[in-house]
């Protein structure tokens, strides 16, 4: 079986889309259910880490309400959760033959229930249940995937960008804090500073597993490290950083897609980056730093696997026969400019 480019491009994109807006409901519930409600610098941080100040401020003023649903409902945002949800589902579109009903019959569900989001489901005191709900729908559809993807290379490409999606948001949660001192710094209080790293340990599913394995309260550098570092906790960076590297591996290996080996060598970029962290004794005082640069080599990961795989040079590689979809072009292009653009107002600010 040979495997279209553009299939296995929009299985990459449609697991990104999947994870990236599961993964900003849950900072948007993490601050709704935590972050308090009542100054508008609450809310702005959002737009810190996200590197969307001069976009927002073109056509938005400042408030709790307006970020909300710029990040919620606001179409034209293409980092919105409801923009996330359309592009998931239009990838899926462009696979229906390729994909299980099942997964298209709950995106399908899924995209019209987000799609109907309106002003009275985002007010302060809806916003959270909104979330979860939200988060539950992104979480169903990529179970639903494991559960009936067929094991080809189609899945390899479902889970490379599922990984490499997870892994940046969790660098961005990791952020927040950094994000939340360029908008209003605040006095370093241990028990703020105790409440805060609970709150990041719960927003990433870990908070159960990091107390009962780590003896003590949740201090930054010991919940840095645990998000970064641990091999075990799905949502780690170096979890999901060897799970892209055997995917890779069984791409090469299983698939016969030497094209495979440009992609590991990016990864083992990254990997001698983790290991070097871990030896890294201030880490903590250098997450916002570490943070840039793992981005970075997701970007370039990213472009490494584009270029390998989607766009290939060559007009066939063994296995995955070209087959350029325009559409899917112009998404994944849109995507990468979005990515690259954040990156550089990131490095600027």
């Amino acid at each position: 079986m040979r495997l279209l480019s553009r299939n296995a491009e929009a299985l990459f994109w449609l697991a990104r889309y999947l994870e990236r807006g599961a993964s900003l409901a849950r900072v948007i519930e993490m601050q709704s259910s935590f972050g308090g409600q009542d100054r508008e610098r609450n809310w702005s941080w959002l737009l810190t880490l996200h590197a969307d100040e001069e976009r927002f401020r073109k056509t938005k003023e400042v408030s709790t309400a307006s970020i909300v649903e710029f990040y919620v409902t606001d179409s034209a945002n293409p980092g919105s959760i409801r923009s996330s949800i359309h592009w998931a589902r239009e990838n899926a579109r462009a696979l229906r033959p390729f994909i299980p009903l099942e997964m298209w019959v709950q995106l399908n569900a899924f995209h019209a229930t987000v799609e109907a989001i309106g002003p009275d489901a985002i007010e302060p005191a809806r916003l959270p249940r909104l979330c979860s709900e939200i988060r539950a729908g992104c979480l169903a559809q990529v179970g639903i995937a494991e559960g009936t993807l067929f094991r080809d290379e189609g899945y390899l490409f479902f889970k490379l960008g599922l990984m490499i999606e997870r892994a940046d948001q969790t660098s961005r949660l990791l952020d927040v804090k950094f994000a939340q001192a360029s908008v209003a710094p605040k006095s370093a209080d241990p028990a703020d500073e105790f409440v805060f790293w609970s709150t990041i340990l719960r927003t990433a599913a870990a908070y159960q597993v990091y107390h009962r394995l780590e003896q003590g309260r949740a201090e930054p550098e010991r919940v840095a490290r645990f998000l970064i570092l641990n091999p075990s906790h799905p949502r780690s960076i170096g979890y999901c950083a060897r799970e892209i590297n055997d995917a890779l591996q069984m791409l090469r290996a299983s698939f016969h897609l030497s094209a495979a080996n440009r992609g590991l060598e990016a990864c083992e970029v990254m990997m001698e980056g983790l290991q070097a962290a871990g030896r890294d004794k201030a880490l903590a005082a250098r997450l916002h730093e570490f943070n840039d640069w793992v981005q970075a080599t997701l970007n370039s990961l990213t472009s490494v696997i584009d270029g390998a795989f989607f766009r290939p040079t060559v007009p066939e590689l063994r296995g995955l026969s070209s087959g350029d979809s325009e559409k899917s072009e112009r998404r994944t292009g849109q995507e990468q400019n979005q990515k690259s653009g954040q990156k550089q107002n990131q490095q600027q600010s």
